[in-house]
């Protein structure tokens, strides 16, 4: 028994503890989802970086 965060825990119940995680197929799945999902985010960021200089381009027209 070691005495740390939770010192009612021994390693012997760690060692013994069962994580479940999901199989190969789900594992690619869920990778894909977060993909696109990635691929989202860069999209949205890129509009509005173009939004963003067409807005500068606006002002300096309304100013000139």
């Amino acid at each position: 028994s070691t005495v740390g965060a939770q010192p009612s825990l021994s390693l012997w119940q760690i060692n013994e503890l069962q994580v479940p995680y999901p199989n190969q197929d789900e594992q690619k799945k869920i990778g894909t989802f977060f993909k696109k999902i990635d691929d989202n985010i860069i999209l949205q960021q890129q509009k509005s970086e173009l939004l963003q200089k067409q807005k500068q381009g606006f002002m300096q027209q309304m100013f000139i």
